[in-house]
């Protein structure tokens, strides 16, 4: 293998690692979003602390929950 084989993998690496990281970043990210995943039953949501929906808001109010 020469220089010129070698950076070309490399390349090729690192395209390929970048490609998977953004692909897990997007998989996984944490967001909050406008579409509740437990049909508004906010006592078991995970995403209760950062949900901006108004079930979740008058949830948090009945509950005395920040």
């Amino acid at each position: 293998m020469d220089r010129r084989d070698f950076i070309k993998n490399m390349a090729r690496g690192s395209i390929l690692t970048a490609l998977g990281l953004i692909t897990g970043m997007l998989l996984f990210k944490n967001k909050a979003s406008d579409v509740c995943d437990f049909n508004f039953i906010c006592s078991s949501c995970k995403k209760l602390s950062g949900c901006k929906l108004s079930e979740a808001d008058n949830y948090k109010k009945i509950n005395r929950l920040k």
